[in-house]
C-alpha cells in the first residue's frame, strides 16, 4: 500500500518544489523521509534580512547552521544578505566571519547578493567559488581590494550598486576576463562612470543582452544612446535622463531585439510639459526599430501626472505586445488608465499609484483590460507630504469585483488574493 511516507524520493522532491517558507519547514517535520527530501529546498537559498539581524544572536543565523552541519553546504545555490547585526555601528565580527567561512564551504554557490558595504570581508571566499554566475555588491573598495575582483570570473550577471573609482579603473581588464560569459550588466549610482569608460568596456562584451546604467550622471541617456552601437543584441535596457543631459546623438544604432525598457528621470519637469521629452523620443525610437516591447517601466523624481500625449504614443507603438507596465512616482488620469486597459490587449501586470479615495473610478477603468491578473500599488504611502491612505479591504473588493481577471493586488506591504467567495459571487451573477 502506497502512503505519503513511502513515496519515491524523487516524487517528494517534485512535490516540495511547490512549497515555500513555513509550509516547506512544516512539511520537513512530518517524518525523516520528508525531511531528507525537503533539505535540498530548505538550504538552497540562504537569506539574512533586517528581522533576523534584530534577533541575532538569540536566533541562530543560517550561516552558523551551515558551519555546524557542513554537509548541508552542498545544497546552497544562492546567498542573499540585506542586513547585518551591528555593534557600535560596525558589523558584528563573528557574523562576518561566519558568512565568509560559509561562502568558502558552498562549492555549488551560483549567486551572491550583498547590499551592504562589507564586500572586502567576502572577497577571498568569493574568489574560490568556481560556479558563481551572479554577483551583486557595493563596490566601495581600495585599489588592492579591487584587484581581487579579477579573480572572480565566469559571471553571467553582474550588478554593482555604487562604486569607488578604484573599481571603475579595473573595468576594462575585468570585463575582458568576463567576455566569454557575461550577459547582464547593471551599474547603479557610480558617479565616476563615464561615457568614455563605457566605450572601452562594452566592445569587450559581445554576449551582453541586458544593460542597466541608472543614476550615473556622467553616463546619462545621451551617453547610453551613443554606446549601444557596441551591444546590438540587447533585450533589456535601463537608463537615466537628467535636466542637463547633452543633445541627442545624430545617429542612433537600432536595437531590434529590445523587449524590456526602463527609464528613470532625474530632471524636474516644467509646468508646461509634465512628462520628460526624452520618454516620448525613446518610445518613438523603439517604434522605428520595430522592437515589440513586453515591459516598460517609467520613474520620475518629482511626482507629476503623465501627459495624454505620452500615453497615446505608448499605446500606438506597443499596444499589441506590452504585458507589464509600471509607472513609479507618476500619476495617471482615469482616462489614461482606461486607454491603457482597453488598448493593451496583452497587459497582465500593471504597477501604478491607485487613488485610494476613488477606487471605484480606478476599478471601472481597469475593468476594460482583458488579461490583467496582477496590480501593484506603488504610491507614496510613506511620503511625509500628504501620505496616501492605504488601500482598504473594501477598495480591494471593489477592484476585484469590477475586474474578475485580477488574481492579486500588492499594496502597502500586503498581498491581496482573490477569495473563493468573490469567485462564487461573480459566477452566480454571471448565471
Amino acid at each position: 500500500m502506497v502512503s505519503a511516507d513511502n513515496l519515491n524520493f524523487d516524487c517528494l522532491e517534485l512535490i516540495f518544489a511547490y512549497l515555500f517558507g513555513n509550509d516547506l519547514v512544516s512539511a520537513s517535520l512530518v517524518s525523516r523521509s520528508f525531511l531528507a527530501a525537503a533539505i535540498p529546498r530548505l538550504y538552497r537559498t540562504l537569506t539574512f534580512g533586517l528581522n533576523q539581524a534584530k534577533r541575532y544572536p538569540s536566533v541562530i543565523s543560517p550561516f552558523a547552521a551551515i558551519l555546524a552541519h557542513s554537509n548541508l553546504a552542498s545544497h546552497v545555490r544562492h546567498i542573499d544578505i540585506r542586513a547585518m547585526p551591528m555593534v557600535k555601528s560596525v558589523p558584528q565580527p563573528k557574523f562576518l566571519d561566519d558568512c565568509a567561512r560559509t561562502i568558502s564551504l558552498c562549492k555549488n554557490l551560483g549567486s551572491f547578493t550583498c547590499t551592504l558595504d562589507v564586500m572586502p570581508a567576502f572577497l577571498p571566499s568569493l574568489q574560490a567559488t568556481e560556479k558563481l554566475e551572479s554577483l551583486r555588491f557595493i563596490g566601495n573598495l581600495t585599489t588592492d581590494q579591487s584587484e581581487k575582483l579579477m579573480g572572480i570570473v565566469g559571471l553571467r550577471e553582474l550588478t554593482i550598486d555604487s562604486s569607488s573609482w578604484n573599481v571603475v579603473d579595473i573595468f576594462p581588464r575585468w570585463m575582458e576576463a568576463l567576455r566569454p560569459t557575461l550577459t547582464s550588466l547593471t551599474l547603479c549610482s557610480i558617479h565616476t562612470l563615464s561615457m568614455e569608460m563605457l566605450d572601452i568596456v562594452l566592445p569587450s562584451l559581445p554576449h551582453l543582452t541586458r544593460l542597466h546604467v541608472v543614476g550615473c550622471p556622467r553616463a546619462d541617456c545621451t551617453a547610453m544612446l551613443r554606446v549601444i552601437c557596441h551591444t546590438p543584441d540587447l533585450e533589456s535596457l535601463a537608463l537615466t535622463s537628467y535636466e542637463s543631459s547633452r543633445p541627442m546623438p545624430p545617429v542612433i544604432s537600432p536595437l531590434p531585439r529590445l523587449r524590456h525598457l526602463a527609464m528613470d528621470s532625474q530632471s524636474a519637469p516644467t509646468s508646461a510639459n509634465t512628462t520628460p521629452a526624452f520618454w516620448s523620443t525613446m518610445i518613438n525610437l523603439t517604434r522605428t526599430w520595430s522592437c515589440p516591447l513586453k515591459s516598460l517601466t517609467l520613474r520620475l523624481t518629482d511626482r507629476v501626472t503623465i501627459s495624454d500625449s505620452l500615453i497615446t504614443t505608448l499605446v500606438d507603438s506597443h499596444h499589441a505586445t506590452l504585458n507589464h507596465l509600471a509607472f513609479l512616482n507618476c500619476a495617471l488620469a482615469k482616462e489614461s488608465v482606461s486607454t491603457i486597459a482597453r488598448s493593451c490587449t496583452e497587459l497582465e501586470r500593471f504597477a501604478l499609484s491607485i487613488p485610494a479615495k476613488d477606487s471605484t473610478a480606478f476599478a471601472q477603468a481597469v475593468a476594460q483590460a482583458k488579461r490583467i491578473h496582477t496590480v501593484t500599488e506603488v504610491g507614496d504611502a510613506h511620503s511625509s507630504h500628504n501620505p496616501r491612505p492605504p488601500l482598504s479591504k473594501k477598495d480591494v473588493r471593489v477592484i476585484m469585483t469590477f475586474q474578475p481577471t485580477i488574481e492579486r493586488i500588492v499594496a502597502d506591504g500586503r498581498v491581496w488574493t482573490v477569495s473563493i467567495v468573490l469567485v462564487c459571487l461573480h459566477f452566480i451573477r454571471s448565471v
